[in-house]
């Protein structure tokens, strides 16, 4: 089956189907979870002020 990692880097989840790497500037080794990637993409590009209503 390989060495591929089978949890996310930052929550510890089981990863599914569907992994991703993240960006360079993020620091994170390895591969981590759709949710995870999702949490560091709003962090990364929407203002911290803006942030509540796009949740909306």
């Amino acid at each position: 089956m390989g060495n591929k990692p089978s949890k996310c880097a930052l929550c510890g989840s089981d990863l599914g189907a569907f992994t991703y790497r993240p960006m360079p500037q993020w620091n994170i080794s390895g591969i981590i979870c759709g949710q995870c990637y999702d949490k560091k993409l709003t962090e990364h590009y929407i203002a911290p002020d803006r942030r509540d209503v796009t949740k909306r």
